[in-house]
């Protein structure tokens, strides 16, 4: 059975790198020119991708063993 932790790791680790695949196929855009450059998608990408990988990693180290 898969605890809400993992799920919603999995959720954040699909979402953010979906967005971060989209943030580096736009890289340079003209549409970045009103975050002043910055490439939100990207970044923004990363820290859910990265935020998945935690909330995967809890869930499936916090089960006790049988």
């Amino acid at each position: 059975m898969f605890s809400l932790a993992s799920t919603l790791g999995s959720l954040f680790f699909l979402i953010g790198l979906v967005l971060s695949i989209y943030g580096l196929s736009t890289d340079g855009q003209p549409m970045y020119e009103k975050s002043l450059g910055w490439n939100l998608n990207l970044i923004w990408g990363g820290v859910m991708f990265v935020a998945g990988c935690l909330f995967y990693l809890g869930g499936h180290l916090s089960k006790s063993p049988k």
